[in-house]
């Protein structure tokens, strides 16, 4: 079987799945959030401790995300000092703007997953939504800066040993995922809006209220097709629910970011990975870092069934189509920059 004819079967056997899957969904999504919730989700919460496991991933399950804009910027940040074609004042200068770019993903990371912490420890989920924990604690912008400063100079020195073949190799790796991370990320935010989902924790709250519970519980489920649109101003959203995003749930953007791990298998491509362990381990991993957030976004009452499964496939789809476009037709995409590192 040729290559082309093995693609296009891995398409529509994808395909097949994935609708199967969002079918189910369609059906079963609230009946698999009252299950998974019903240990972890108190009648009256909108933010759980109960499980260390959903908590956890609440802080972390993003974190893919910025570590993966960090090394593709990294990996830029070499290629655009080592490209000899260029003047030593403009491979400094492209290079420095590729380490701020970098630090500016580790500050996200940090000041992210630090929220998140501070959220669970405090249980005030509208301090992280607002930024509030700098506010009020400046000393903290401080750790942030300096964590930020110290991953990303790790990580100039860890891809240092990478040599001029790596890096061009790589190059290719740096540009998709740019561009699958962007577009996914965009996606998802173009969607939410519109949609406006209420979260099952944003209902749950509703229904241990007497005021709130025939206009916003349970009975105000909506599926995901459904456009309802932000139908509640961000000032009520705060007063009911003490945050601002009760109405997006779909699609997932912890699973998306989690997704931006896909970027993992493009290595398989790039280096010309040869040994199978490593090439399965690096299609693997991702696989179970996605779907591990997945199921911890359901289990909090963050997100439904089908929500998850949108995020992690945007995530997904976007990452093969830009892998199919610039590692495995990686070429062009030298050739417009210079093939000269």
């Amino acid at each position: 079987m040729t290559r082309k004819k093995r693609a296009w079967l891995s398409v529509i056997l994808f395909a097949i799945v994935f609708a199967g899957l969002l079918i189910t969904a369609t059906f079963t999504d609230f009946q698999i959030s009252s299950i998974l919730t019903s240990k972890a989700l108190a009648a009256h919460e909108y933010l759980t401790n109960a499980t260390a496991f959903g908590a956890a991933f609440e802080a972390i399950g993003s974190d893919p995300v910025y570590l993966t804009f960090a090394f593709a910027f990294l990996i830029l940040f070499w290629y655009c000092l080592r490209k000899k074609s260029l003047s030593a004042a403009l491979r400094t200068l492209f290079a420095c703007g590729m380490a701020v770019c970098a630090f500016i993903a580790n500050y996200v990371l940090v000041n992210d997953t630090m929220g998140y912490i501070e959220e669970h420890i405090t249980g005030e989920y509208g301090a992280f939504v607002e930024h509030e924990h700098l506010e009020t604690h400046p000393w903290l912008l401080i750790i942030v800066i300096a964590t930020a400063l110290l991953i990303t100079v790790l990580g100039v020195f860890a891809t240092k040993s990478f040599s001029d073949k790596q890096i061009e190799d790589l190059f290719t790796v740096a540009i998709a995922t740019l561009v699958f991370l962007v577009v996914s990320t965009a996606v998802l935010h173009i969607i939410k809006k519109p949609v406006g989902r209420i979260r099952f924790r944003a209902m749950n709250v509703a229904e241990a209220n007497p005021e709130l519970v025939n206009d916003y519980g349970f009975k105000h489920f909506a599926k995901w097709f459904e456009l309802n649109g932000q139908w509640i101003t961000k000032d009520q959203m705060m007063t009911m629910f003490g945050t601002t995003d009760a109405l997006k749930s779909f699609p997932s953007g912890h699973t998306c970011a989690a997704g931006a791990s896909y970027f993992l298998p493009m290595l398989n491509d790039a280096l010309n990975i040869k040994n199978k362990g490593v090439r399965a381990l690096l299609w693997i991993c991702p696989v179970v870092i996605t779907g591990l957030t997945a199921v911890s976004r359901i289990i909090v009452g963050a997100h439904f069934f089908s929500d998850v499964l949108v995020g992690g496939t945007c995530a997904f789809v976007c990452m093969i189509i830009a892998r199919e476009i610039f590692v495995c037709k990686g070429a062009n995409v030298k050739a417009m920059f210079g093939k000269e590192a």
